[in-house]
């Protein structure tokens, strides 16, 4: 028997002026996440991965659900399609194929995160890229928290482990020139049957 969900996916681009005001009236709330303003580079993207999971877990228990861990499957499918989405030029869930395309759900197969046809599974994703400052961790998720489907992934309760993919190269026609970000997060829970 198979039993599997795909919760909503749900893709955000942080660089609106709304978000924009929406985030510098509440920075305090995502202050105690190290490195969390910084801008992604090629040399701090392990520190961007956890700036991002840090503040994403702070929602969570400001929500009352339990932190999510690490997965490294599931950062190995985030990252392959946080850099299918840069180098491909791209800001979809859906992919070209390989093992940063297809969908969340191949490549959270590809990646070995769901290995048994009989496992029961829940999982989500979220995509979001910003330029300049609104790459930061800070920015993402707090894009995320402003829109409805992003938040709902990342409170979901149901969801156990996630894994972050964060590229310093942003799409190049959204990014129009300027520095900037791309980041994918996965969730997901297995249940044994």
């Amino acid at each position: 028997m198979l039993a599997a969900a795909l919760a909503p996916l749900a893709c955000a681009a942080a660089s609106t002026p709304a978000l924009a005001a929406r985030h510098r009236a509440h920075p305090s709330a995502y202050s105690a996440c190290a490195h969390a303003g910084a801008r992604p580079s090629a040399r701090n993207l392990a520190l961007i991965r956890a700036a991002t999971l840090c503040l994403v877990n702070r929602e969570r228990r400001r929500h009352g659900e339990r932190p999510l861990r690490r997965n490294r499957r599931l950062t190995h499918a985030a990252q392959a399609h946080t850099e299918s989405m840069a180098f491909h030029d791209y800001f979809e869930h859906v992919g070209a194929g390989g093992p940063g395309g297809g969908t969340p759900l191949a490549r959270m197969r590809a990646a070995g995160y769901i290995s048994s046809s009989r496992a029961a599974y829940e999982v989500g994703e979220n995509i979001a890229w910003g330029t300049l400052w609104l790459a930061t961790p800070r920015a993402i998720v707090a894009a995320w928290m402003a829109s409805p489907p992003h938040r709902a992934n990342i409170l979901d309760p149901r969801y156990r482990e996630t894994g972050v993919g964060v590229s310093p190269h942003p799409p190049a026609s959204l990014a129009h020139g300027q520095a900037g970000a791309i980041y994918t997060q996965d969730f997901g829970v297995l249940r044994r049957r």
